[in-house]
């Protein structure tokens, strides 16, 4: 009996034991579930406050989120929103410091987001989701089937995201200062020649100008060929050597024969609208537009494509996976895609931004919201920019690509 005692005892003191090295064992971070429906987000959100996080430096984009979305939001949904701006290096940052440190509710609910951010936020458990089916303005007015829909940067979006509006890459040129525009690669080249030190491109990794080397891989190697190359540097360079040769061969007939290259797309700009330049360059589609809005180009401006098109990418929105208030950012990403906001973000006096919506889907009226949009003078028409919009590849290969030319044509 003594003996059964003992067991028993000990048996007791393990289980005991047992239960306190659980308990003191780190627990894993838990998220809050989302909303089950759009319609039970909206009973939910209405009073609450739903933090933004993006970028912020863009004084037009601030003053759309500000003066447009943010009023339309409270008037509509009963939402108040909260913009704080971050770059999105330091808003991963965040969120993985917290998902470290097991923190199940953050301060963010919304995070504005693409490319290589996405894989890197989506790979390391930052993301919440899949939610976009429960988005009523994505299942109503979103093509299920196109590839940004379902793809950013060539990285399966799987639900973890929803597009919010297009970008395009396009080159700027004043027609009383230029004839004829480098609408190809050896054009450009051509032009160069005979205008030497008034070309250039901004210096990857600025946004544009990395979009600028890509163009001219697609142009001189191929879209298909680096999007089928394996993310391998040595590959990747083979692949691309000839692209790196002919931009070595461009090289002195840029500004500063290619000694230097312009800090970033401002300068460039800055540098255009001086008059040391005869070309810039743009991620916003409808820039020209907004440039001889505001007097600071002439009616002369024009934009332009490569005949082979340029490369257009998609900015996303999504929900951190500790966001407080998921039925709130529910309703804010519905709110961005609705006719109304893609409408604004696309007037040039807001911001020039591309809809992501698919037309065929809206109504007469809808169709007829968009298309009475103003964008502005000296751009090219939405439908021929979509036309001669070329893909992504995937975002590994970005980086390797900016360190090749960092080392092939900067450095050579």
């Amino acid at each position: 009996m003594c003996e059964m005692f003992k067991r028993l005892a000990i048996g007791f003191l393990v289980v005991v034991l047992l239960a306190l090295t659980v308990s003191c064992a780190p627990r894993p971070a838990r998220t809050t579930e989302g909303p089950t429906s759009f319609e039970a987000a909206l009973r939910s959100a209405r009073g609450k406050t739903v933090t933004f996080y993006g970028w912020g430096g863009s004084a037009a984009i601030n003053s759309w989120f500000d003066n447009v979305v943010a009023p339309s939001l409270l008037a509509e949904y009963g939402v108040t929103l909260r913009r704080v701006p971050m770059n999105i290096d330091e808003i991963l940052r965040k969120l993985s410091t917290e998902k470290q440190a097991n923190r199940v509710a953050g301060d963010m609910d919304v995070i504005w987001i693409n490319g290589e951010n996405f894989y890197t936020a989506k790979t390391q458990g930052l993301l919440y989701g899949p939610f976009n089916a429960r988005i009523a303005n994505f299942q109503r007015m979103i093509n299920p089937n196109s590839p940004d829909t379902n793809y950013d940067f060539g990285i399966p979006i799987e639900g973890m995201s929803v597009p919010w509006g297009r970008a395009q890459l396009v080159f700027l040129a004043d027609s009383a200062r230029l004839d004829s525009f480098p609408t190809s690669a050896q054009k450009l080249l051509e032009l160069a020649r005979a205008n030497p030190g008034r070309f250039s491109y901004p210096a990857p990794p600025d946004f544009t100008g990395s979009a600028f080397v890509r163009n001219i891989i697609y142009e001189i190697v191929g879209f298909e060929a680096i999007n089928n190359a394996p993310i391998d540097k040595a590959a990747i360079r083979t692949v691309i050597q000839p692209a790196l040769d002919f931009l070595n061969q461009l090289e002195p007939y840029l500004w500063e024969q290619g000694k230097t290259y312009p800090a970033d797309v401002a300068a460039l700009d800055r540098m255009f609208l001086e008059g040391q330049l005869l070309w810039s360059m743009s991620y916003t589609p409808l820039k020209a537009g907004q440039l001889i809005a505001q007097n600071r180009a002439p009616a002369s401006l024009r934009t332009f494509v490569f005949d082979e098109g340029n490369i257009g990418n998609t900015h996303y929105m999504a929900i951190p996976f500790n966001s407080p208030n998921k039925d709130a950012a529910f309703v804010l990403i519905h709110h961005l895609i609705s006719v109304a906001m893609q409408a604004s973000k696309l007037d040039v006096g807001n911001w020039g931004d591309l809809p992501v919506l698919d037309l065929n889907r809206l109504s007469a009226a809808e169709r007829a919201v968009i298309d009475g949009v103003n964008i502005g003078q000296g751009v090219l028409p939405m439908a021929e920019l979509l036309g001669k919009r070329l893909p992504e590849i995937h975002a590994r290969k970005v980086a390797i690509i900016e360190e090749l030319w960092r080392e092939e044509v900067l450095q050579r």
